[in-house]
């Protein structure tokens, strides 16, 4: 199992070479929250307009204009009203704990970190994880739902009866692969997201064109 998933994830950074992540953790929290079900690349848009225009720092942020931040939170998805009030709660949440959130990670005991993480919106468990990972706070495995999806599929996780069920097995996976590495489980995170968006999508998934089509556990189970 732990070979088989080796070669995966070998053959899934041939065919999407991962970009270099955000490592600051406020940041990773404004990019979950600055749209909601959009593209990557409108999100991405979204993001470097919010810098340019405010800032990514916890005070501009806080008392960013209504006007601003409604004009860009109106393209980023529904609820555009909803998502203002989102973008500033997350300025003052920051502000609560020093103004410095990379900072404040960094001297907090793991659990008070990751539970400082859990009170910014959109970020639980999964969201968590990915920060602690790409800001170098700790270094365990971290998937998104695509990722998840995509594991599960090839045979290196389970399904189980929920989400977070699937999302403990996949993980498991990866720490099974050997000594913590933050830049392999960087990798991992990027190449089984970017499989998961472009390739295992949740439906009519591209099975005949995949290169892992001949061990894929899912196209095994549908007869592809």
């Amino acid at each position: 199992m732990v070979q088989a998933l080796a070669k995966s994830l070998r053959e899934l950074a041939r065919l999407y070479p991962p970009v270099p992540p955000t490592t600051d953790p406020l940041a990773l929290i404004i990019w979950e929250n600055v749209g909601y079900l959009i593209p990557d690349d409108r999100r991405q848009n979204l993001f470097e307009e919010l810098a340019q225009r405010v800032g990514l720092d916890a005070a501009p942020l806080a008392d960013a204009p209504h006007d601003i931040l409604f004009d860009i939170a109106r393209r980023g998805g529904m609820r555009p009203a909803d998502r203002v009030e989102r973008l500033r709660h997350i300025g003052r949440l920051a502000l609560e704990a020093g103004g410095d959130l990379a900072s404040a990670l960094r001297i907090a005991s793991p659990t008070k970190a990751r539970t400082l993480l859990k009170r910014f919106p959109g970020i639980g468990d999964p969201g968590a994880d990915k920060i602690l990972l790409f800001s170098g706070v700790e270094t365990r495995p971290a998937l998104d739902s695509n990722g998840v999806r995509a594991m599960v599929r090839l045979g290196h996780a389970t399904e189980g009866a929920s989400y977070a069920q699937a999302y403990r097995s996949a993980v498991s996976a990866l720490r099974d692969l050997g000594p913590p590495d933050r830049e392999r489980l960087i990798e991992a995170f990027h190449v089984l997201r970017a499989h998961g968006q472009v390739s295992c999508k949740r439906s009519a998934p591209l099975c005949l064109s995949c290169s892992l089509d001949a061990a894929c556990a899912h196209t095994a189970t549908k007869g592809l």
